[in-house]
């Protein structure tokens, strides 16, 4: 059996477990997987970091995007271009964002330039499934795939417990996540990767 039919029937499972998510868990490991990932963010320094906008029960981590607007600091967020390619915005506050492609929130292209996304950035990544290996497994647009192929990139997937897997089924092009946070739990920790 090849890799795409069970990557079909992985995705709506996952979803549904996602989707399914008590309101009380939603809350618990959200403000948890925001402070892990504060503390990956801190432990990596003044770098670069980029970051998605929450979107059919992802992990919202608009709490993270605030608090790092608080403290001046720039995220890059993605507006989609075209099928399967994203363009990055830096952006410093919430206001700057408008609904999109997809019903996803993206950056206002009319009033933030579009950026080049900096090759050293820490790049929090959405996923449906995730491994402890660091397997992906997407939407399947392979928006993520082609940049977590770019070097220097720093990837760290996000999501729920519920999200966790033993493992996925890989194709030539599926990229690992260098980090995993699921449920507020470092699960694959980047290491070495973090430092600049």
């Amino acid at each position: 059996m090849s890799a795409a039919p069970d990557k079909q029937a992985l995705r709506a499972e996952f979803r549904r477990r996602r989707r399914t998510l008590p309101e009380a868990v939603r809350a618990s490991e959200t403000a948890l997987t925001v402070q892990r990932c504060l503390e990956l963010i801190a432990r990596r320094g003044a770098g670069p970091v980029a970051s998605y906008l929450a979107h059919d029960g992802e992990l919202d981590l608009d709490a993270l995007h605030r608090h790092l607007w608080g403290t001046g600091q720039v995220v890059h967020v993605p507006r989609v271009r075209a099928p399967g390619e994203l363009a990055w915005h830096a952006i410093q506050a919430e206001d700057r964002l408008v609904a999109g492609a997809y019903g996803i929130r993206e950056a206002n292209a009319a009033g933030t330039p579009e950026t080049t996304l900096p090759g050293d950035v820490l790049l929090l990544v959405p996923g449906l499934a995730f491994a402890h290996n660091g397997e992906r497994l997407g939407q399947g647009g392979g928006f993520y795939d082609r940049l977590l192929a770019r070097q220097g990139v720093v990837a760290v997937g996000v999501g729920f417990s519920c999200q966790r897997c033993d493992a996925l089924p890989m194709e030539a092009h599926d990229r690992l996540v260098d980090g995993l946070i699921l449920g507020g739990v470092l699960v694959r920790d980047p290491g070495a990767r973090l430092q600049p």
